[in-house]
């Protein structure tokens, strides 16, 4: 290797964004809401344009899908909206502070089907410990999946975490009209009459 290709891993903690100031970041202070898994961009794009007057992050471990989303933003000159590539877990603690996140998208999470592989599942009490601090009072998460069997375990998650209640006034259709943005996997569902499982969690 090459002596201008060297790396320093010293220089590994200064890589990464800490405690940003979002309303440096966006020169506003329009609420901020926060995707978790954006993948192909579709839900991100859609609440950017719908929602004008909201920030929307979206955070996404394929790095092609955030490229994608950074070349559309340059485009077309969205204000609005910002991607970071990396894992959930690492990157939310880092970029946020106590009480900046309005909402948090869910979006049609991997299942991970093998037992083994079970630990890898977005969500756990560690993670929603994490977004219970910076959500903001009157915050919630909106989670959405077309697989029952994992809709049925994030259910019993919430429930035992005991830090945000399912709030039952929105069904999947008012879910839906209140998000007014779909994700690629949704449309897919859609096309393909496939069932979607929606709930909403606000925090306590």
């Amino acid at each position: 290797m090459e002596k201008s290709q060297t790396f320093n891993p010293k220089m590994l903690a200064t890589l990464w964004p800490k405690d940003i100031s979002l309303s440096e970041l966006f020169s506003n202070n329009h609420p901020v809401d926060l995707e978790i898994g954006c993948g192909r961009p579709h839900f991100f794009f859609d609440r950017a344009y719908n929602f004008q007057q909201r920030n929307i992050i979206g955070i996404e471990w394929k790095y092609e899908f955030i490229a994608q989303a950074e070349r559309r933003i340059v485009r077309e000159k969205i204000l609005n909206a910002r991607a970071f590539h990396g894992n959930a877990w690492l990157l939310v603690p880092l970029l946020f502070r106590p009480q900046s996140l309005s909402q948090v998208f869910v979006n049609f999470p991997d299942p991970w089907w093998k037992m083994k592989h079970k630990k890898r599942l977005v969500l756990n009490h560690t993670f929603l410990d994490v977004l219970y601090e910076l959500i903001q009072k009157d915050g919630f998460i909106v989670l959405q999946t077309d697989v029952k069997e994992l809709f049925i375990a994030y259910q019993e998650l919430f429930k035992e975490h005991k830090k945000f209640f399912h709030d039952q006034q929105f069904d999947g259709e008012s879910i839906s009209y209140l998000l007014k943005a779909r994700s690629h996997r949704e449309k897919k569902c859609l096309e393909q009459g496939m069932e979607i499982y929606r709930s909403l969690f606000r925090k306590i």
